[in-house]
């Protein structure tokens, strides 16, 4: 079979299990892992070699890992670090010894038995992050919670990914394992320093030139160029290219460009990492699942509930009450995608045999599959160990939180400019979207809160919480942008009310057709004031004023 061929089944299989799996709300990693495993070798194989695709797959990692990058940030690290290092630390550093002892009482060797514990230590970032966000619980105790531990896990993950082709490049005995680990540990660092000097002083310099052009195309080239670049450098010294990946999104995350950025390569991301997953269900061993399904199932069980213990118990001990606790547990309880990298970059090191690692796989799937029935099932579980310590078991979200009841400002020219004065004057909370650079260094320069990116994408409005935001204000000079723009904010259901400004009439009965509360034309606006004001001055009755205006 050809690779165009092949190469269909693959996005096919996973259009139409990730599809399916939608319907029943399980998430996507599960549909894309179950599409491999069905088109595999081991079962219908419609793929021949999943080899053949590890390359272009692995740059899923690759966008993830730089994704990850622009969400991290040194202050957040700073501000939560009780929770990252603490509990995080504790929770990955328990976790592999539990199951790293486990696995080699099993009889596994001790390098597989550190891959296999560092695989399941971590929990599953996508699936957290995206089961908080849907539900609206991203910003409550336990979803702060989560997130701190998931911060460490992603850091560890980024380790991992460094240690483990180390380990498989000296697995043979030819190599010393502690002068490979040295000479990556220096190569590392001294990579690190350079890409964080790069990302500081030129990449932000580079991302406003190539902003001027104002030019979808040419933004999203010079990023991909950028990310590909970082790989190409760590993959060359014999590192992760998720390494380079993670420091240049890392550095690019405290920049103005990091929502516009990170919208502009979510759908590759997605694409590419969707392919990964694939591949990786493509090398599962399906006669395991069918010859041992009911230790599988149980194995499956004892994952979900080591994790939900131990990271419940770090996290009460740390003096946060028991219901966020327990939640934080339940939310974290299974196995990751960062975990499922490891595994396949083990096995295609020679670290891992396949059919251990292909255990291990369906093990940490399974616990996947029940996550988010965890998370949304949450409250009902855990309210009988609820014993009224904390006085409530629902959690309220911190009214100090960023972009919550907000107000969303579109452009920032004479009108928005006027806006912002007024929303800081009432001390209300705001976030400016900007596309032109001239205007967005202005409104930085003027103290506001404004990103650089385009209010036309969906990903761009996901990015600044449009459906937690009180109202958002559109003050484009051109109608076509506002009309898309509220076209988009109708079209994925968010209620917010929508206020716009126009130059003119013209275009009015559109914009409000489309979902516009309130629009003001400028010109016509501005028309009747001067013949109010006109009006006044030749001594015209105010009640006659009134009439015509109205």
């Amino acid at each position: 079979m050809d690779f165009f061929t092949e190469f269909l089944w693959i996005y096919g299989a996973a259009l139409l299990s990730a599809m399916l799996f939608k319907r029943v709300g399980l998430p996507s990693i599960i549909a894309y892992l179950v599409a491999g495993a069905i088109i595999g070798p081991s079962a219908l194989g419609l793929v021949a070699d999943p080899s053949e695709y590890s390359l272009l797959a692995e740059f899923g990692v690759v966008l993830l890992l730089f994704a990850l990058g622009l969400e991290f940030s040194l202050p957040k690290l700073f501000a939560m670090r009780a929770t990252v290092f603490g509990v995080g630390g504790g929770q990955v550093l328990l976790c592999m010894a539990i199951f790293g002892a486990a696995t080699y009482v099993w009889g596994t060797t001790p390098t597989v038995s550190f891959l296999i514990a560092a695989s399941l230590a971590l929990s599953s970032t996508a699936i957290v992050t995206k089961e908080l966000a849907d539900i609206g619980q991203v910003h409550t105790d336990h979803g702060r919670l989560s997130v701190g531990v998931l911060l460490f896990q992603d850091l560890a993950a980024v380790a991992f990914l460094i240690v483990v082709p180390v380990l498989g490049a000296t697995s043979g005995g030819d190599v010393s394992l502690s002068s490979e680990l040295w000479s990556a540990l220096v190569k590392g660092v001294i990579l690190v320093l350079v890409l964080l000097a790069v990302g500081r002083w030129l990449l932000p310099a580079m991302f406003s030139e190539v902003a001027r052009a104002e030019s979808d195309e040419i933004f999203l080239l010079s990023t991909m160029v950028v990310v590909l670049v970082a790989a190409w450098v760590t993959h060359a010294l014999g590192l992760s290219m998720a390494l380079g990946a993670f420091v240049i999104g890392m550095m690019l995350g405290e920049s103005h460009f990091r929502h516009q950025i990170n919208s502009d390569i979510r759908g590759f991301k997605d694409l590419l990492l969707g392919l990964f997953f694939v591949s990786v269900g493509m090398n599962v061993e399906v006669s395991l699942l069918v010859e041992y399904w009911p230790r599988l199932i149980l194995f499956a069980l004892v994952l979900v509930a080591i994790k939900f213990a131990l990271i419940a118990m770090l996290i009460r001990a740390s003096g946060h009450n028991k219901v966020a606790s327990l939640r934080a547990g339940l939310n974290l309880a299974q196995a990751g995608e960062f975990g499922l990298a490891l595994l396949t970059i083990g096995f295609s090191v020679g670290l891992i045999p396949a059919d251990q690692a292909s255990f291990i796989a369906i093990v940490a799937v399974m616990s996947m599959a029940v996550s988010p029935l965890l998370i949304r099932r949450a409250d009902q579980l855990i309210a009988r160990f609820d014993d009224s310590d904390t006085g409530h078991t629902e959690e309220s979200v911190s009214a100090g939180q960023e972009l919550v009841g907000h107000v969303v400002v579109g452009g920032y020219g004479r009108v928005g400019r006027v806006l912002v004065t007024f929303l800081k004057s009432l001390d209300i909370p705001y976030v400016v979207i900007e596309r032109n650079v001239t205007r967005l260094k202005e409104a930085r320069q003027d103290g506001a809160n404004a990103t650089y990116g385009d209010c036309t994408r969906l990903d761009m409005l996901k990015d600044v919480h449009m459906r937690q935001a009180r109202l958002a204000v559109l003050t484009f000079s051109s109608l076509e942008q506002a009309e898309e723009t509220i076209a988009h904010i109708r079209t994925v259901g968010c209620q917010v009310p929508v206020l716009v400004r126009t130059y003119d009439h013209f275009g009015l009965e559109s914009l409000v057709s489309l979902g516009a509360n309130h629009v003001v034309p400028e010109m016509r606006e501005g028309a009747i004031l001067i013949a109010e004001q006109m009006s006044v001055m030749l001594d015209v009755p105010r009640d006659d004023i009134d009439k015509l205006v109205s």
